[in-house]
């Protein structure tokens, strides 16, 4: 079986060889790349989380690899301590998510991989985050008022959307036009608008807290 995929962990498996698991278009599976704890065996592009590759695998319960190609490597992109915890966070919300042949999302996944050293860090983690939470099957109410439906004005975290400005005695600070943007905005990431993003992620892990009961590890 020929395809391709995201290398999102690895354990040990047996004495020589490690269990690789890939986020793949396909959905989640898992490789063992046998004798790859051994330095010299090629095998390091394989099994480095956050790496792209391109693989063939046998076609069984438990697929073994026959031959892969990095098409992507992460490893020189890593260039400081923001960029690793942000890699850390992508393939956490992986980890915790059941993908099924979902082509947009994995593309999308991808894309953003490829983007970290590219653009500012906390732009980039903002728009997965709040992407990804189509994933958890939210969808923020951000085109009125969640109490009563008027014209949104604001953006309350507790609240799960926008507030107008009859039910909010939040001040209007654009973040309600930033989470919109982001959330439904399809384009290159470097034409989303920038904003406070110090403000913004701590929404962002407020949202995930207290709406999922998810804790999100990115200062």
């Amino acid at each position: 079986m020929k395809t391709k995929g995201i290398i999102i962990s690895s354990i040990d498996y047996k004495e020589t060889s490690k269990l690789v698991n890939i986020l793949t278009p396909n959905g989640k599976m898992a490789v063992v790349a046998l004798g790859s704890k051994k330095v010299k065996n090629g095998l390091l592009g394989f099994i480095t989380t956050g790496n792209i590759v391109s693989f063939v695998s046998t076609d069984n319960n438990l697929s073994t690899l026959i031959e892969y190609n990095l098409e992507y490597s992460i490893y020189d992109k890593l260039n400081d301590i923001k960029s690793i915890e942000a890699l850390g966070v992508i393939i956490s919300i992986i980890n915790h998510l059941d993908f099924d042949n979902n082509y947009f999302i994995y593309n999308f996944i991808e894309k953003t991989i490829k983007s970290i050293g590219k653009i500012n860090i906390d732009k980039l983690i903002s728009i997965y985050l709040i992407k990804m939470l189509y994933c958890f099957g939210i969808k923020p109410a951000l085109k009125s008022c969640v109490k009563c439906g008027n014209i949104p004005y604001t953006f309350d975290v507790i609240e799960g959307g926008a507030l107008c400005k009859n039910c909010s005695n939040i001040k209007d600070d654009n973040m309600l036009l930033i989470w919109d943007e982001y959330y439904y905005k399809k384009s290159e990431f470097i034409n989303y608008n920038d904003c406070d993003f110090k403000k913004l992620i701590k929404e962002i892990k407020d949202y995930y807290n207290y709406h999922l009961s998810y804790q999100i590890k990115y200062d």
